[in-house]
């Protein structure tokens, strides 16, 4: 008899350890053991990957606030901050005119992954396929839209009202306008990188819509500073493959356009000018 009241009360704990557990939607901890060691004990994903939040390294109370109750044997899990103003711990927030609409409403982990990823910044996939993930045409949808395997989704209307641009992830030219390169090709404004949606588009936020980059030359006009430093590179690489001949070519075709200029017909004045 006795054995089987022993055995009912181990059962009765155990059975109000798992509610308490259920409730709490964490197993418990005791008090002094909670740290980061513990928490990466039973999530090593947290640290593995390729590039990993520096937060994770600063440790996990930076983020999580964990709280055990000994006597209901219940730890209750709670981030110590939400959505954006959490980031903003760390972060600084940007103060440009022009936001992106996850950054501006505090939706970074729709695009971040908290503690690690395979690609940099803990983005959730590569540039591009990233950004077409919302900008690129789908089948339509009923319901919520999930977004990179459902790691994170955004209500049907707020996808519905995100523009649209034509290519998708597997098109490598073809925005803004047909044959202008969208990957691959080196970036001329960004040495050792890749031409990508960031090209031309900032992240998070901009002086100019729609999230336009400003350039440090040409008085910003991020299209014209591109242009100018790859047709610069373009006449170093032909002036060292061609040497004097690029020379007299370039020549030739400034005394050209000099000329046309020079010969071109002035304008007809406008009504009431001065003689």
């Amino acid at each position: 008899m006795g054995f089987l009241v022993l055995l009912a009360n181990l059962l009765f704990l155990l059975v109000s350890q798992t509610r308490a557990q259920e409730q709490s939607g964490h197993p418990f901890i005791e008090p002094k053991e909670i740290k980061s060691e513990t928490c990466l004990t039973c999530h090593p994903d947290k640290k593995g990957g390729k590039f990993v939040h520096t937060a994770v390294g600063m440790g996990c109370e930076n983020c999580h606030q964990a709280t055990s109750d000994k006597e209901k044997q219940t730890t209750r899990i709670e981030l110590v901050a939400t959505g954006g103003d959490l980031c903003a711990v760390c972060h600084e927030a940007k103060k440009d005119p022009v936001l992106h609409g996850p950054y501006k409403n505090g939706e970074c982990l729709t695009c971040h992954d908290p503690h690690t990823s395979e690609h940099p910044k803990q983005l959730r996939a590569e540039v591009n396929s990233l950004c077409l993930e919302c900008h690129a045409e789908r089948r339509r949808v009923e319901g919520p839209v999930g977004l990179f395997g459902d790691k994170a989704k955004i209500s049907q209307a707020d996808f519905e009202q995100i523009p649209k641009i034509v290519p998708n992830a597997a098109v490598k030219m073809g925005h803004p306008f047909a044959r202008h390169p969208m990957a691959e090709v080196p970036d001329p404004l960004r040495g050792g990188e890749k031409m990508s949606c960031l090209s031309c588009h900032e992240a998070h936020s901009s002086q100019a819509g729609p999230l336009i980059r400003i350039a440090k030359t040409k008085n910003g006009d991020i299209c014209a500073a591109c242009h100018e430093a790859f047709e610069a590179k373009q006449s170093a690489e032909n002036q060292k493959k061609y040497g004097a001949t690029e020379q007299k070519n370039r020549k030739e075709a400034q005394e050209r356009l000099k000329k046309q200029n020079d010969e071109r017909p002035a304008e007809p004045k406008k009504t009431g000018d001065q003689p």
